[in-house]
């Protein structure tokens, strides 16, 4: 990474924790990275995960990275094995940076992208000078992605790490059979929405034909639950507490219910398997 000079662009950083604001946790990260890198642009992905919960912090931070530009530096503390024996890493993945906890909160990363240098965060020079026990997102991780976002190599955090050795989730595909595909839900967002694990490339056609889509459907087989329904968009259809599918922005396959809570209503959480029928069956 070339050392920033007055007619480099600013560079960005982005936040993404489970710490909340009702705290100051956020903002000890932001007053760390702004001491090291004043010029630094503040993003925040958000601050909302539910806490400890490494699965959704991944599929979130998946959705999200590809829309920042190239090198942006992107700090990521979901760690309920903060002070344990697990790595602090960095990553240069593609044509972004990641630093947190290897605990798996970068799987997607390590599925989609290149990976092409990971270290182990062991040289304390871009430490805090004391390091606690239980908030290494301020007293490592900020200011290690501030120093990456002001110019240090990332060969200079520490020593070199096997991406094949990182942690991974366990993170099951939708497995596509004869007549369906087997999938779950993955992720629940702030309105409620269910989004699956079927990406809408397993399903190209399924909205260019609005009659033939009538003909499939999505179940919940541990709810006893049958979802028939296809809008396009969220203000399609009736307002009357169904739900139904959708192509969701992240590029999979949604559940949500017009003006309410598709989770709610349906008492879903993410994990909960799905049955995605492909051809019509009467039966």
């Amino acid at each position: 990474m070339k050392p920033l000079t007055p007619s480099n662009k600013r560079p960005i950083v982005t936040l993404m924790t489970d710490f909340g604001l009702s705290d100051a946790y956020v903002g000890m990260m932001k007053g760390v990275i702004i001491g090291i890198v004043p010029r630094a642009h503040l993003i925040d992905l958000t601050h909302d995960i539910p806490p400890q919960n490494v699965l959704s912090a991944a599929w979130i931070l998946a959705t999200a990275y590809r829309y920042f530009p190239q090198r942006t530096v992107h700090i990521c503390v979901v760690d309920p094995g903060v002070g344990s024996s697990r790595q602090a890493i960095a990553l240069h993945a593609g044509d972004w940076f990641f630093v947190g906890p290897d605990n798996g909160l970068f799987s997607y990363i390590l599925m989609e992208q290149t990976i092409q240098t990971a270290v182990n965060l062991s040289n304390s020079n871009y430490h805090l000078p004391q390091v606690s026990a239980t908030f290494h997102g301020r007293d490592l991780f900020a200011p290690v992605g501030a120093h990456l976002a002001r110019g240090a190599s990332i060969n200079q955090l520490g020593t070199p790490i096997d991406p094949a050795t990182l942690q991974r989730l366990d993170i099951a595909s939708p497995t596509r059979q004869e007549t369906h595909i087997d999938a779950h839900i993955v992720h629940v967002d702030h309105f409620g929405n269910l989004i699956t694990t079927i990406p809408l490339t397993l399903v190209p056609d399924l909205f260019s034909n609005e009659t033939s889509a009538q003909l499939l459907k999505l179940i919940f087989p541990t709810h006893n639950i049958v979802v028939e329904r296809f809008n396009r968009f969220f203000s399609a259809g009736l307002d009357d507490g169904q739900p139904f599918i959708y192509n969701d922005s992240s590029g999979y396959l949604g559940i949500a219910i017009r003006n309410g809570n598709a989770a709610q209503a349906l008492n879903v959480i993410p994990g909960t398997p799905i049955i995605f029928l492909t051809e019509h069956n009467d039966s």
